[in-house]
């Protein structure tokens, strides 16, 4: 994609996210829609360059999301789930701890994505895991639903589905606008990246784990107040039911009915014991309350009546006992006392085991109610207790209820009752442990933390191999100018046909070597060497130079002498240390040497050689030019006297 249109793509996307976080905005207002809005306009600012307005609207989201990060991860001991709340009630009357903070992941994504505007999506600051961190945490988002079934999350996890496209679309733009600059340092952030989003990987795989754990165990752990409430409940109900029957027992012992001061005497211990017991009354034969405990007004006001007729829903029950086959319990009724309740009828017989009557329990349940619940913290949540639709006793703050109802059911006597507890959210969210949120906090600093150090080592490794290549490249560079510095150092010196010292270099040599004496020089020449270029060509020639050249070099080399091309076919060999006769000798042997190498010319005579050597003496110093003069006048001799010899001169002819 050209840059251009790349460009536009971003800042497209980036307005559609905008005018989206705004509808948002305008019909769900929220900590979450905020905090996308800001960060559309933030990224607005980064594409136009404006960086400074880019960064403070980043850190904009991070202050204001801030709390709600503290608020999933700080111990409850150091600041209570209810002071949150309290803080929120502040703002909004009917606010909870939800309405102040983002969802977790989403407030984490948020933040991630502001804080690579932060950094100027700089690659080595990490900018490219902070956003495919980002892109992880709303895919987990998406799926989070389908990580728990059956089961309700007490926290919110994940936002809803609009915020999290306009987000995904958000984080798509960001990335598109730095994918240019990412691209230029693919070689060593294509491997950070994988590896540190492994960890990444890892560390939501932890708190998934985790979080799921601690939640479950909250819930397990939540659930013990109603199974303990029910198993209480449980045995009051069997402790008092054994009480009645221990009760209906004791007047087995006498053959009439209770007298009203025999039914207070036993009565009275066990109303102390179960209070919530409001009657406990004798019944006839013919259902007529005859004896009635505690003498309440509202209890002596039945005294007479006929259950029959003034309770005939509690018939099925009472018949039963009063003819001594069975006890029995009615449904849950409305009581002659005014109250819902219930009442178990139990035979009463005399010593001959003849039925006399029943005796009747009545039970009110706001007061058995209010028996058990007293030891309960309303702030917990609410206790319901109810039969089918039918709430019976409700005890607690229904304010803010959380997701999770527990139920378990209750026998009284032969009837079903249900004990329902939804616990209150903010007592669920001060139990809940912090531990998952602050592994997944500290899961993603170590990876940010791994990026920074692999990144920098990659790149210093690959600084390090492109110095280490500049630094060979450099010194084969080195090499190579040495080289053709030494060539051109030669060369300066050298000829280049022969590969002796030339004119230059022999003067540089007589120079070091002027106050040497003896000191000679011998000046040769190839006999009628432009006949060899004539008839043979100049290749040839410049063979039989070469050759000349080199037995000339050795020769001279052998004696401490130097061997030079002085111009064309002529030679010249500086001997220090050798007088006249060592000097003429020597070139004589080079003379002989020449002819011996069947060096010929195209008549098949060979080559030859004529000299002029001259030697100085004298201490004092010598003209050079004169020298070369003298020995020029030498060599000229020997060539006119028929060549192939060597001819002397002196220095003063």
């Amino acid at each position: 994609m050209p840059q251009t249109l790349r460009s536009r793509f971003a800042l497209t996307l980036a307005i559609v996210v905008m005018l989206g976080a705004t509808t948002l905005l305008w019909v769900t207002p929220g900590m979450t829609t905020l905090a996308l809005w800001l960060l559309a306009l933030a990224n607005l600012a980064a594409m136009r360059g404006i960086w400074p307005l880019a960064c403070l609207l980043a850190f904009g989201v991070l202050g204001m999301l801030a709390p709600g990060m503290l608020s999933y991860l700080l111990p409850e001991a150091w600041l209570p789930t209810a002071s949150w709340q309290r803080l929120a009630e502040h703002f909004l009357p009917d606010a909870t701890t939800e309405t102040l903070r983002a969802p977790l992941l989403t407030t984490v994504a948020l933040q991630l994505t502001a804080l690579s505007l932060i950094l100027q999506l700089r690659a080595r600051l990490g900018a490219p895991l902070l956003s495919a961190s980002a892109a992880l945490l709303l895919g987990l988002q998406g799926i989070e639903p389908a990580l728990y079934p059956g089961f309700s999350p007490l926290l919110d996890y994940a936002t809803s589905w609009p915020v999290l496209i306009l987000h995904a679309a958000l984080l798509t733009a960001q990335v598109v606008h730095a994918l240019p600059y990412w691209r230029g340092k693919r070689r060593y952030l294509a491997v950070t990246l994988w590896s540190t989003l492994a960890v990444v990987g890892f560390s939501l795989l932890l708190w998934q784990q985790l979080h799921l754990h601690a939640e479950r165990a909250l819930y397990q752990r939540a659930e013990t107040r109603v199974q303990t409430l029910a198993t209480q409940l449980s045995r009051e109900i069997t402790a008092h039911l054994d009480a009645m029957r221990r009760f209906a027992r004791t007047w087995e012992l006498q053959s009439t009915p209770p007298s009203y001061a025999q039914w207070v005497q036993q009565a009275e211990g066990y109303q102390k014991d179960f209070d919530y017991l409001i009657n406990m009354a004798f019944i006839t034969s013919d259902s007529g309350i005859r004896q009635v405990y505690p003498a309440t007004p509202l209890n002596l006001s039945t005294l007479g009546l006929r259950l029959f007729d003034a309770q005939p829903a509690g018939r099925r029950a009472l018949e039963p006992a009063l003819n001594g086959e069975r006890e029995g319990s009615t449904d849950i009724i409305q009581l002659l006392q005014g109250e819902r309740g219930m009442i178990h009828y139990l035979p009463v017989k005399n010593e001959q085991q003849a039925p006399i009557g029943a005796a009747a329990m009545v039970i009110s349940f706001p007061q058995l109610a209010d028996t058990l619940f007293k030891q309960l913290t309303d702030a917990e949540g609410i206790i319901q207790w109810h039969s089918d639709e039918q709430i019976l006793a409700v005890y607690g703050d229904t304010r803010h209820p959380g997701p999770w109802i527990y139920h378990h059911q209750v026998m009284l006597g032969d009837k079903a009752l249900t004990l329902s507890d939804r616990p209150r959210r903010n007592y669920l969210l001060s139990q809940l442990p912090r531990l998952p949120t602050l592994s997944l906090v500290l899961g993603l600093t170590f990876a940010y933390l791994v990026y920074l150090v692999i990144y920098s080592f990659k790149r210093l490794g690959y600084q390090h191999r492109a110095m280490l290549q500049s630094n060979t490249s450099l010194q084969q560079e080195i090499r190579t100018r040495s080289q053709l510095q030494r060539e051109i150092e030669w060369l300066a010196s050298h000829d280049e046909l022969t590969g002796i010292p030339n004119r230059r270099h022999f003067l540089d040599h007589v120079s070091a070597h002027r106050s040497k004496r003896p000191l000679s020089l011998a000046l040769f020449d190839i006999d009628h060497f432009k006949r060899v270029n004539d008839q043979l060509g100049h290749l040839v020639g410049d063979d039989y130079l070469a050759h000349i050249a080199l037995l000339g070099e050795a020769l001279m080399e052998q004696h401490g002498g130097i061997f030079a091309r002085y111009g064309g076919e002529e030679f010249v060999a500086l001997l220090p240390g050798l007088n006249m006769d060592a000097a003429r000798k020597l070139a004589d042997t080079l003379r002989l040497q020449v002819i011996d190498t069947c060096l010929t010319h195209a008549d098949g005579k060979p080559i030859t050689l004529s000299a002029g050597v001259v030697s100085v003496t004298d201490p004092q110093p010598f003209d050079m030019t004169r020298l070369m003069q003298t020995a020029d006048k030498a060599l000229y001799r020997a060539k006119r006297e028929g060549r192939n010899q060597i001819a002397t001169g002196g220095i003063d002819d």
